[in-house]
């Protein structure tokens, strides 16, 4: 009797050794929470990005849409929800942006619309940098996504669309008026052509850079790893 009673007694251990480790994993398992940003997650006032109804939940004030994951030729990237109308530049002249149609260089590019200064009056001559550097809901700067990444927007605005809706912004439009600046200037003709980028299919118009068209202001998402 002894002898059955240890054996029962080994085997209610074992077995309940098993259970905790059932249980272990499966907390594990239950708590590795998904902190990848997505398509469509919606960028926060604080610069959090939550899934929509997270982010309502919380009651926190939405800014911007995520429409472009982290790559390796670049960071997660948000659209902000408002357009804003301008020429790309006053007066005919060069940029100084890259002019490359395959860059994720909007940054960049925007800073180089800012500092086209008049010499002589000090007067900015890219009014939709000026204004996009300054326009996010905090003072930080926004800009004028590339041509890359204004393809992008394009892609995925029949995703993004409802959710800049839902939150009171501008859609991207992909009929009608659906002509985009873009921060890229044409390699051939800088000084007096920029890209038009129409989010109906993602084609590209060499534009006069004092014409009046849409623009809309992305940001990046640089968080710790």
């Amino acid at each position: 009797m002894t002898i059955i009673h240890n054996i029962l007694r080994i085997t209610a251990i074992v077995c309940a050794l098993a259970c905790l480790m059932v249980s272990v994993q499966s907390c594990d398992s239950h708590e590795r929470l998904d902190t990848s940003i997505h398509v469509g997650y919606v960028l926060c006032a604080d610069h959090s990005c939550l899934p929509p109804a997270e982010a309502d939940s919380l009651k926190k004030p939405v800014v911007g849409v995520v429409f472009s994951t982290v790559t390796d030729d670049h960071p997660a990237m948000a659209v902000m929800l408002k357009d804003f109308e301008g020429v790309f530049c006053d007066s005919l002249m060069s940029n100084g942006t890259s002019t490359s149609t395959t860059a994720y260089d909007g940054e960049s590019n925007t800073v180089s619309m800012l500092s086209s200064v008049d010499g002589n009056t000090g007067r900015y001559m890219c009014p939709i940098a000026q204004h996009i550097l300054s326009s996010h809901p905090s003072g930080q700067s926004d800009y004028i996504p590339s041509v890359a990444e204004m393809r992008e927007i394009a892609a995925v605005a029949p995703v993004i669309n409802p959710i800049i809706k839902k939150y009171g912004g501008d859609e991207i439009l992909t009929t009608g008026e659906c002509w985009y600046w873009t921060s890229t200037e044409v390699s051939a003709n800088s000084s007096m052509q920029s890209w038009l980028l129409s989010a109906a299919n993602g084609g590209i118009m060499a534009t006069p850079k004092t014409e009046t068209h849409k623009v809309r202001a992305i940001v990046q998402l640089n968080y710790p790893e």
